[in-house]
C-alpha cells in the first residue's frame, strides 16, 4: 500500500523536544514502513523520517504564524491534487481542509483528531460530499463532544513500547511524579498537596507555560512549595530522561481539571511499569484499567487513598496490559483495518448495561467471532451491573473501546447523568401537555433522548435495537445511513405491566408507528413471535431463545446429599415473581429442603415480609447478584431450578426467560409454573422436570416431595436437562439464525 501522511507545518521531525501530533506522525510513518508499506510525508521543510519519502511543506516555527498557515493551504492542495491518483491512503493529522481537493476521488482518507474537534468544519466537509473518508477521535470521550455526523471511529493514541524500559520493582520510599506542562488545568498544585498529605516525595517534570496567567499560577501555587527535598522540580525532560524518571517513581499523578482528550503521558508511565492515579475526567476512564494500570479517582481525598494503596498493583502486569492496547503496532493496525478490513460494522443500541443484558453480550460476541466490527451503545441502569461491567473492562474480558456509555452514570459521568435525569423529568411533563409522538418516544426511558442524539454519529451496515427505548435512536440512525435495522423486542411490550396508566396505549402507538420501519423483529419466545406476527403480518419475526453457549455447560455431579436444594435467580428479588408460592409450598413440607434466591434486593421490606411468611426461615438463603457467567456454576450446586413465572400480565404468560436455559446448562431438574410459554416448552421437552399450577402451593409441594423421595428420577431429569442443553438449546445452534439474518441484511444493504 502506498500511504501519504499529512501534517501542519511548524515542528521539524526528528523532534528536538515536545511535539504531540508530530511525535505520532513520525511513529506511525515508521511503523507503516516497518509493515511493508511505501510511506510518503508532507511535513515541515528540513524534516526526515527513516525509510520514508519527505515532501517539504512550510517552514519551522511553532506556533506558526497565521500568514504561514494561510500559505501552507494552497501548497497542500496543489500537492494532493497533483498526486490524487498515486496513493491508496491519505492519513491526515493536519487541517481538515487539506482533504478538499481529493474528497471525491477513490483514494481512502483518514482524518485523525487528537484535540477538540470543530464540528462546523466537519459539517462543511459533509455538505461537500465525497467518498472513502473516515474521521477518528483519540478517545470515546472526545468523540462524545462532537455534534457532527460522519464515519467516526475511536482509535487511541500510541507510543513505541520498545523505547521504554520496564522497572519491575520500586522502592518503598520512591517518589511520586507529575509530568506535563505546568498549568492550572493539569493540576500540579493538587499533586503537591497529595505528596504532602501522604508524606511522599514528588518530582515535577515539564515545561512552564509562557502564558502570563500560567506564569502567575506557577509563581503563586507551585514555586513556593519547591524545596528541593520533598518537592523537587527537574524541568523539562527528553525521551531518555522521561523513561528514567518515570521508571523510578511509584506512581504518576494525573490530577487534571479538564476533559483531556487522551494524555499520552499516562501510557508512557505504564510502559515503565509505573501505575497512574488520575482524576476520572476526559479519557481517563478509557485509558486507566482500575487495579491493573492504576486507579481512577474523584477528588483529592480519593487520590490520597489510592497513593497509599498503590503497592498492590503489579508493575509487570501494568506494562503488559497497556502494551496490548496502546503499542504503535496495535494502533497502526487499527488505522489500516479501517480502510482495508472487509468486515461489516454492526452497532447495537440498548437502554441497559452489558452485565444486565446477556442477550446483548451474546450477540456482540458471536458477531465479533464471525468477523463483524461491533460497537455497543449502552446506558447506566443499576449499580450491581456497573460494578460487574467495570471489572470485565478492567480485566480485558470485554474490549472497552467497543462499548460506549451514553447518558452518563452517577460515578464518573455525573454531569451527563444529572442532565439526562433532569431532561427526562422535563420531557415527561411536556409530553403530558403536548402529547406528540416524539415526546412520548423519548420519554419512555431516561436515556432515550441521549441515544437518539448520539446514535446517528456511528456509521454502520446494520443497527440492532434492544428494548423500546433504543428503537427511536436506532431508526433515526438507520434512516440517516440508509441501512437495515433489527429490533430485538425480546418481550411482548404492549403486554407488560404498565408503570403508569397511559403506558400501554403509549407503547401500542409507538410500536404501531415504528415497527413497520424495521426489517426484522426478534423475540425470545415462540408465543411472543406469534403475537407480533398477528399484529404485523408483513413483518419478518424470528425467535431467538435466551440460550447459552456450550462452554457454560456444567459437569454432571451425582449428589449423595440427603437434602434437596432449590434455586431461583433473577436480576431483582421482588413481588410478582412467584416467590410467595414457593414459601407456601415449603411450609407444607417437613422434609429437609432449602431454598436459595439470587438477585438484587431492591425492596428490603418485601424480603422481610417474605421471611415472615415462612415457617422455616433458617432454610431460606439469599445471594447477591454476580457476574452472569458465574450463575451457571452456582446453579450447578443445586438440585432443582425454579421457573416460577406468574401470568400477572400477558407478557409474563407468553415469555420464556433465560432461567430455564440456565437450569438446563447447569444440569438442574426444572420445576416450572404452568404459564402458556412454559407449559408449551416443558410439554414439548419432557423428562427434564415438572409443571406445577402457578397459584397452587399444594401442587408445587407435591412435585417437590416426589423429587425428594425419588432420587433416581431426580438424577435422570438432571442428566436429561444437561443433554438437552448440549444437543439442542445452546447458543451455537441458536446463533445460526442470527448470523444468517445479519449476513443477508448487510450483504443486501436493504433498508
Amino acid at each position: 500500500m502506498k500511504i501519504l501522511i499529512v501534517m501542519d507545518p511548524g515542528i521539524m521531525i526528528p523532534l528536538k523536544g515536545y511535539g504531540g501530533h508530530e511525535r505520532l506522525v513520525e511513529m506511525f510513518a515508521k511503523e507503516y514502513h516497518k509493515m511493508g508499506h511505501e510511506v510518503h510525508l508532507v511535513i515541515t521543510s528540513g524534516s526526515s523520517v527513516a525509510g520514508c519519502t519527505v515532501h517539504d511543506f512550510g517552514k519551522e516555527g511553532f506556533p506558526p504564524k497565521k500568514v504561514d498557515a494561510l500559505k501552507a493551504m494552497p501548497t497542500a492542495w496543489k500537492f494532493l491534487w497533483q498526486h490524487r491518483k498515486e496513493f491508496d491512503l491519505v492519513h491526515n493529522f493536519g487541517r481538515l481542509a487539506y482533504l478538499i481537493p481529493i474528497l471525491h476521488f477513490p483514494v481512502k482518507k483518514i482524518m485523525t483528531y487528537g484535540r477538540e474537534i470543530t464540528s462546523r468544519n466537519i459539517n462543511l466537509i459533509n455538505r461537500l460530499g465525497g467518498k472513502n473518508y473516515w474521521f477518528t477521535a483519540c478517545s470515546q470521550d472526545l468523540l462524545s463532544r462532537v455534534s457532527a455526523d460522519g464515519n467516526w471511529e475511536v482509535v487511541y493514541n500510541a507510543i513505541e513500547f520498545d523505547k521504554y524500559q520496564l522497572q519491575k520493582d520500586c522502592d518503598r520510599d520512591a517518589p511520586l511524579i507529575f509530568l506535563g506542562r505546568i498549568e492550572k488545568i493539569k493540576g500540579c498544585h493538587t499533586a503537591i498537596e497529595v505528596a504532602k498529605r501522604t508524606g511522599n516525595k514528588l518530582l515535577i517534570a515539564g515545561n512552564i507555560s509562557p502564558l502570563p496567567e500560567e506564569q502567575a499560577y506557577f509563581k503563586k501555587y507551585i514555586e513556593p512549595f519547591i524545596d528541593g527535598n520533598q518537592i523537587k522540580y527537574i524541568g523539562s525532560v527528553n525521551d531518555t530522561e522521561k523513561n528514567e524518571w518515570l521508571g523510578k517513581c511509584k506512581a504518576l499523578l494525573f490530577p487534571i481539571e479538564w476533559n483531556e482528550p487522551f494524555g499520552i503521558v499516562m501510557i508512557e508511565a505504564m510502559a515503565c511499569g509505573t501505575p497512574v492515579i488520575a482524576f476520572n475526567r476526559g479519557s481517563v476512564n478509557e485509558v486507566v484499567e482500575e487495579g491493573i494500570t492504576g486507579s481512577k479517582v474523584i477528588g483529592l481525598d480519593e487520590m490520597v487513598i489510592a497513593v497509599n494503596n498503590i503497592a498492590s498493583i503489579d508493575r509487570k502486569q501494568c506494562r503488559h496490559s497497556a502494551e496490548k492496547r496502546f503499542d504503535v503496532s496495535v494502533i497502526s493496525r487499527q488505522y489500516l483495518d479501517l480502510v482495508c478490513a472487509p468486515e461489516k460494522k454492526i452497532v447495537i443500541i440498548t437502554t441497559g448495561q452489558p452485565a444486565a443484558n446477556p442477550r446483548v453480550l451474546k450477540e456482540y460476541q458471536i458477531l465479533k467471532l464471525n468477523g463483524f466490527r461491533v460497537t455497543v451503545l449502552y446506558t447506566y441502569s443499576a449499580e450491581w451491573s456497573y460494578l460487574i461491567d467495570e471489572e470485565k473492562f478492567n480485566t480485558g474480558q470485554l474490549e472497552k473501546h467497543d462499548f460506549v456509555l451514553i447518558g452518563g452514570n452517577p460515578y464518573n459521568k455525573k454531569i451527563d447523568y444529572f442532565f439526562s435525569r433532569l431532561l427526562f423529568k422535563i420531557i415527561g411533563k411536556v409530553s403530558r401537555l403536548i402529547p406528540l409522538a416524539y415526546f412520548k418516544e423519548i420519554n419512555i426511558v431516561r436515556s432515550a433522548l441521549y441515544l437518539r442524539l448520539h446514535a446517528p454519529k456511528y456509521k454502520a451496515d446494520l443497527f440492532i435495537a434492544h428494548y423500546l427505548g433504543a428503537l427511536p435512536a436506532a431508526i433515526k440512525a438507520a434512516e440517516k445511513r440508509r441501512v437495515p435495522i433489527i429490533f430485538d423486542a425480546e418481550d411482548f411490550h404492549r403486554g407488560e405491566e404498565p408503570y403508569y396508566p397511559e403506558q400501554v396505549m403509549d407503547v401500542i402507538k409507538m410500536e404501531t408507528r415504528l415497527l413497520p420501519k424495521v426489517n426484522v423483529i426478534t423475540t425470545s419466545s415462540p408465543l411472543i413471535s406469534r403475537a407480533y406476527e398477528n399484529l404485523f403480518p408483513r413483518k419478518k419475526v424470528i425467535t431467538l431463545l435466551n440460550v447459552f453457549a456450550k462452554n457454560y455447560l456444567q459437569p454432571m455431579v451425582d449428589s449423595n446429599d440427603k437434602k434437596l436444594k432449590l434455586f431461583w435467580f433473577s436480576q431483582n428479588i421482588g413481588p410478582n415473581r412467584g416467590l410467595e408460592i414457593m414459601i407456601d409450598a415449603l411450609n407444607l413440607l417437613t422434609e429437609d429442603i432449602s431454598l436459595t434466591l439470587l438477585g438484587n434486593i431492591r425492596y428490603p421490606a418485601y424480603i422481610e415480609q417474605l421471611l415472615l411468611r415462612s415457617r422455616q426461615r433458617d432454610k431460606i438463603f439469599f445471594l447477591k447478584p454476580v457476574n452472569p457467567e458465574e450463575v451457571f456454576k452456582i446453579a450447578s450446586k443445586f438440585d432443582i431450578g425454579l421457573a416460577a413465572e406468574i401470568p400477572y400480565c400477558e407478557n409474563r404468560d407468553i415469555c420464556l426467560t433465560n432461567k430455564i436455559f440456565t437450569y438446563l446448562a447447569s444440569g438442574n431438574c426444572i420445576l416450572a409454573s404452568d404459564t402458556s410459554a412454559q407449559k408449551e416448552f416443558i410439554t414439548t421437552n419432557q423428562h427434564i422436570g415438572f409443571l406445577y399450577k402457578y397459584n397452587d402451593a399444594g401442587d408445587l409441594a407435591n412435585k417437590i416431595k416426589t423429587l425428594f423421595y425419588d432420587r433416581t428420577l431426580l438424577e435422570e431429569y438432571k442428566k436429561n436437562a444437561l443433554t438437552l442443553a448440549k444437543s439442542t438449546f445452546n447458543w451455537e445452534r441458536e446463533s445460526e439464525q442470527l448470523l444468517s439474518m445479519v449476513k443477508n441484511l448487510t450483504a443486501s444493504g436493504v433498508k
